[in-house]
C-alpha cells in the first residue's frame, strides 16, 4: 500500500499541473497559422467592398502598385519603380515582373483594363471619388465622354502612364487604396468566382465556406513570397462578439478585433484592466447618413434637431467605453485637426434641438403628428444595435417622434446603402489615404460614391477643390470654410471617432493596424 501511495500523488500532481495549464496561456500553434475572427464580407472584388472587414480581406489577396508601410510611409508593390513629370501631373509607373497566382503575368494592361471598369456607372465601384484624380475620369464617369479619353494608358506590358487633372505630388498615397488593384481578367466583367479565385497579393483563396469560414493561404506567386512567414490566415465568419471573445480566450484564435469584429463593449472593462486591450485611434468618424432626397430628410432644420437631440458623451462613456474625452462635434477629428480643432455644435443640446424641429415641421407643412416613423438601417452589430437603440429612445424622449431600428446582413446592408434606399443610415468613413483633405471629399459630388446622401453644395466643392493648390495656411482656411457650410446643413450626424481596438496572443507577432483601419497580416509570424 505505501508503495501505491507514491504514484496515486504522481497522478494527482499531473492532473493538477494539467489542470493550471488549461487556464494558463493558450498554447502557441505548432505552424505558422494564424486565427482570426470576421464579422463578415460582402465581396471579394476590390473595386466594389468599402467596408472595413471586406477591405481586411481584400487587402491581402490584392495588390496594388503601391501600400502603406509599418510606418505609414507608402511602398511600392507591383511596380518596380516609377517617374513623376516637373509638373507632377504625369506618373509613370514600371510594373515588375509578377504574377497572378494562378502563375500568369500581370501586365500594365491589366490595369488599365480594370480601372477603366470600375469607372463604368453601370459597374457599382466603390470608392469611385478616388479616380476623379485621374485626367477625365470623372466625365467619362458621368458618360460626358468616351472612357478612351481617360487618363490611362499603358506604353507596353509593364509600362502604365497615368495623367492627372491637377498636380498632386502625393498621388502615390492615393494609389495605396484597395479600389486601384488590378484583377484577372476572370474577375474583371463577372461575378466573384469563390471556388477559383486568381489574386496578386501576399495570400490567395484557398476555401470560402459561406457565413463559415474564409481560409487563405501563402500565395506562391507572390513577388514578394519570402518574406511572408504564414503559411495559412484563417477567418472564422462570427456573428456574435461574445462569441469572438469567448473563441479567444479558450486559445481557439490568435488575433481579435477592428476592423475585422468588433470587441463586445461590454467586456471592454475588464479588458483594460487587465492590460489586454490594444488602442489605435482611428482617422474617421461614426455617422448617421440622411438621404436627403426623402422627406421629411430633405429639410435642413429637421437634419439640425436629430443631430442635436443626441447625447454622445452618454453614448461614448456608458455604451461604447471609449476613453475619449470629448465627442466628435465636426467633420475632421480631433486626431488630424489637432489643436485648430473646435467643435461646430453643441452636444446634448435639447433646447435647441426642439426649436430646430419646430421650423422644420413648419417648412414642410406638417404637425409633430404627422411626421413619418424614422427608420434607420445598419449591419447586423450588437454593439452598434445598442447604441441606435440609445438614440432611438433619445428621439423619443426629446422630439417625440417614432423610430425604428433595422439591421441587416452586411452584403445587404451594403447594397441599399450604395444604392440610397435607406431613410438614415449607421456607418463608419475613415480616410482613403493619408490626408484630412480627402474626408470633405465624402460629401463632396453628389450621386458619386463615396456620397450616398444625395446632398451636394457648389460653395462647399469650390473649398475643396481650392485645397488642391494652395499653402499649408490657405489650406486649413479652406476647411474651416467647407465645415462651417456642412454643419449649416447637417447632411448627416457625427456620432463618434472611429477608434481600432483589438486583442492578440502573446505568440502573434507583427500584425499592423494603423489609423486608415488598414489591417496587414503580411508582417505577421506565430513565434
Amino acid at each position: 500500500m505505501n508503495c501505491k501511495r507514491p504514484l496515486y500523488f504522481l497522478y494527482l500532481f499531473l492532473l493538477l499541473l494539467s489542470s493550471c495549464q488549461n487556464n494558463s496561456t493558450p498554447a502557441r500553434p505548432e505552424r505558422q497559422i494564424l486565427r482570426t475572427c470576421l464579422v463578415d464580407i460582402s465581396t471579394l472584388d476590390p473595386r466594389k467592398g468599402v467596408d472595413m472587414p471586406t477591405q481586411g480581406v481584400v487587402r491581402m489577396l490584392f495588390s496594388g502598385l503601391a501600400y502603406l508601410d509599418q510606418n505609414l510611409v507608402p511602398k511600392l508593390d507591383l511596380a518596380s519603380s516609377y517617374r513623376v513629370s516637373e509638373d507632377y501631373k504625369t506618373y509613370t509607373f514600371f510594373i515588375r515582373d509578377c504574377q497572378w497566382s494562378d502563375g500568369s503575368p500581370i501586365t500594365a494592361q491589366d490595369f488599365e483594363e480594370t480601372w477603366k471598369t470600375a469607372l463604368t456607372p453601370a459597374y457599382s465601384c466603390a470608392n469611385t471619388n478616388l479616380f476623379f484624380f485621374i485626367k477625365n475620369a470623372k466625365k467619362a464617369y458621368l458618360g460626358t465622354i468616351s472612357i478612351d479619353q481617360v487618363g490611362i494608358r499603358c506604353l507596353d506590358d509593364k509600362t502604365l502612364v497615368v495623367e492627372l487633372e491637377k498636380p498632386n505630388p502625393h498621388f502615390l498615397s492615393v494609389l495605396i487604396n484597395s479600389v486601384f488593384s488590378p484583377v484577372h481578367k476572370s474577375l474583371r466583367y463577372g461575378k466573384v468566382n469563390y471556388h477559383h479565385l486568381v489574386s496578386s497579393g501576399p495570400f490567395r483563396l484557398k476555401k470560402y465556406l459561406l457565413q463559415n469560414q474564409i481560409i487563405l493561404e501563402k500565395n506562391s506567386h507572390y513577388w514578394d513570397a519570402e518574406n511572408i512567414r504564414l503559411e495559412e490566415l484563417d477567418y472564422f465568419i462570427i456573428k456574435d462578439q461574445a462569441t469572438a471573445l469567448l473563441m479567444f480566450e479558450k486559445g481557439e484564435v490568435d488575433w481579435l478585433g477592428d476592423p475585422l469584429i468588433k470587441i463586445s463593449a461590454d467586456a471592454i472593462p475588464d479588458l483594460q484592466s487587465k492590460g489586454l486591450l490594444h488602442w489605435v485611434q482611428g482617422a474617421g468618424t461614426h455617422w448617421l447618413f440622411f438621404n436627403t432626397k426623402k422627406f421629411p430628410y430633405n429639410n435642413a432644420n429637421i437634419r439640425k434637431a436629430l443631430s442635436l437631440a443626441i447625447d454622445r458623451q452618454k453614448i461614448l462613456h456608458d455604451i461604447l467605453h471609449f476613453d475619449q474625452p470629448s465627442p466628435p462635434l465636426g467633420l475632421i477629428p480631433k486626431i488630424l485637426k489637432k489643436e485648430k480643432w473646435h467643435p461646430w455644435f453643441q452636444d446634448n443640446d435639447i433646447n435647441s434641438a426642439k426649436e430646430y424641429f419646430s421650423k422644420g415641421l413648419k417648412e414642410l407643412g406638417i404637425t409633430a403628428k404627422q411626421f413619418p416613423v424614422i427608420t434607420i438601417q445598419y449591419a447586423t452589430n450588437t454593439l452598434w444595435a445598442k447604441v441606435l437603440q440609445a438614440i432611438q429612445q433619445m428621439w423619443i424622449d426629446n422630439l417625440g417622434v417614432h423610430v425604428n431600428n433595422e439591421g441587416t446582413d452586411l452584403a445587404i446592408f451594403a447594397h441599399k446603402f450604395s444604392n440610397q434606399e435607406f431613410d438614415i443610415a449607421r456607418n463608419g468613413w475613415l480616410m482613403q489615404y493619408d490626408d484630412a483633405v480627402n474626408l470633405l471629399d465624402i460629401f463632396k459630388f453628389k450621386n458619386t460614391q463615396p456620397n450616398f446622401t444625395g446632398w451636394e453644395n457648389p460653395e462647399y466643392i469650390q473649398h475643396t477643390e481650392a485645397i488642391r493648390s494652395c499653402s499649408e495656411e490657405e489650406k486649413w482656411e479652406h476647411i474651416e470654410a467647407a465645415e462651417k457650410i456642412f454643419f449649416e446643413e447637417m447632411p448627416s450626424i457625427p456620432l463618434v471617432d472611429t477608434a481600432a481596438l483589438y486583442l492578440e496572443q502573446p505568440y502573434v507577432k507583427g500584425v499592423r493596424v494603423n489609423y486608415l483601419f488598414q489591417i496587414d497580416f503580411r508582417w505577421a509570424s506565430i513565434e
